[in-house]
């Protein structure tokens, strides 16, 4: 992982959280009316009530809901995330990324999706 850079992010906000995805996993910005029933909200990795307010839909048809997004047009060098982070995360964190001071995970979307889909079967 060592030089890996990204260029073009979307960064999102579920609820008080800050999250990012690689621009080319995002092949549409959505309402949620759109996918009622449908998406998962990125809240739900963070223990908070599922809601959003845009979906992000991979270009395989996965989508995860977030309260908030800014395009990025920058690049950023990734830091890695340690083994740990990356298990507990089901295989979704790329790593961080520092943007205007502040570090944001990375995550894939369709691995992040998976990974919602998995924690919403085991707590039902």
């Amino acid at each position: 992982m060592q030089g890996l850079q990204v260029s073009g992010t979307l960064l999102c906000h579920a609820g008080p959280h800050r999250i990012a995805f690689p621009a080319v996993d995002v092949a549409v910005i959505d309402v949620p009316s759109l996918h009622a029933g449908r998406s998962r909200s990125a809240s739900q990795a963070f223990g908070l009530p599922a809601g959003a307010s845009r979906v992000l839909l991979a270009p395989s048809g996965e989508t995860v809901g977030v309260d908030t997004l800014e395009i990025d047009a920058e690049v950023h060098r990734v830091l890695p995330a340690p083994r740990v982070l990356e298990r507990v995360a089901g295989g979704c964190l790329i790593g961080f990324i520092a943007v205007r001071g502040e570090l944001w995970p990375l995550v894939r979307l369709v691995e992040f999706e998976h990974f919602l889909s998995d924690a919403a079967r085991e707590a039902a």
